[in-house]
């Protein structure tokens, strides 16, 4: 869980230029266990902006090197706060914009 934190406030800090702070976790999906010793395989996404407020999804795998194949077991979902308002989303792509659609949804829970 750590390590996805990190990930996550990494790409927040890079996509809006300065140092966030966490405002909320949610939706932590726990979909199988991760073993001692097993390779995990990280990657974040900016889902969706608004205003000073970045959502950032973390998914992660496990990689087995015997079979070569890789199975999600976690996905975090983080709302970072930066100091100024952030750039915008556009999503590009029918999964990025399944993404920004269910975070929207999620933000406007969080912040009414």
């Amino acid at each position: 869980m750590r390590k996805a934190y990190e990930l996550g406030w990494a790409n927040a800090c890079s996509f809006g230029g300065c140092r966030p702070s966490l405002v909320a976790v949610d939706d932590i999906l726990f979909q199988k266990p991760v073993e001692i010793g097993s390779l995990l395989l990280l990657s974040s996404q900016v889902c969706y902006t608004e205003g000073k407020y970045i959502q950032v999804r973390v998914h992660t795998e496990v990689f087995d090197p015997l079979t070569r194949t890789h199975n999600t077991t976690n996905v975090f979902h983080y709302t970072f706060a930066s100091d100024r308002d952030v750039p915008s989303i556009i999503p590009e792509t029918y999964g990025e914009s399944m993404l920004y659609w269910t975070e929207r949804d999620t933000s406007t829970k969080l912040f009414t």
